[in-house]
């Protein structure tokens, strides 16, 4: 079941001056939520979408977030099918193969990774032009106007909101320097997310 934006929104103005902050404008809550809403699917990867990509032949790093406007990290690539073994870092393509940086003459790719949140390397480079699919972790929607995005579905599993509203809840508190009531909060965030089984 989803959750719309608007009411969400609510809850968490309400929390703050609950805790005793003060009132916030409903569009800096919107777009603090949003951020936050960014936050937790970068650390949960729920919400994902897919595309097709050409990959140019003899190359191997590609600034992804160009290819993929909407993507903040890779979850899966596969090509014809088939699924490319991801490689924890660049580290362990200099295991496999110290000179991976210049292989650009295979049929088919073996390997890849991700550096940081633009860079993809696909190994080794393809001496002739192909397509991958990849599935990616997809960077959801920025609301910055309350009133325009008040019936709008939040794009997390309605599961993953309580997160989104958690954190933006601290990040507000903090705001008003209300120092001892944050570290309750936070205690009350990690277990959330140990419920969720996500790693802090």
């Amino acid at each position: 079941m989803t959750r719309q934006i608007g009411p969400i929104v609510e809850i968490l103005m309400q929390r703050v001056r609950q805790s005793g902050g003060l009132a916030v404008s409903e569009n800096q809550a919107v777009s603090i939520y949003s951020l936050c809403e960014q936050i937790t699917n970068l650390s949960t990867k729920r919400v994902t979408e897919s595309s097709t990509v050409t990959i140019p032949k003899e190359k191997l790093i590609f600034p992804f977030r160009v290819l993929l406007p909407n993507a903040i990290g890779i979850k899966r690539i596969t090509e014809s099918g088939r699924e490319i073994l991801r490689a924890r870092s660049i580290n362990d393509l200099s295991s496999y193969d110290i000179g991976w940086f210049r292989s650009i003459s295979g049929t088919r790719f073996e390997s890849w990774t991700q550096i940081g949140f633009d860079l993809l390397v696909l190994y080794p480079g393809s001496a002739a032009a192909t397509t991958v699919d990849i599935e990616y972790v997809k960077l959801l929607t920025h609301h910055t106007d309350f009133a325009a995005s008040y019936n709008i579905d939040s794009e997390l599993p309605s599961e993953d909101v309580e997160i989104a509203l958690s954190l933006a809840e601290i990040i507000l508190l903090k705001r008003f320097r209300l120092l001892t009531t944050i570290k309750s909060k936070f205690t009350e965030l990690k277990k959330l997310l140990l419920q969720r089984g996500i790693k802090i």
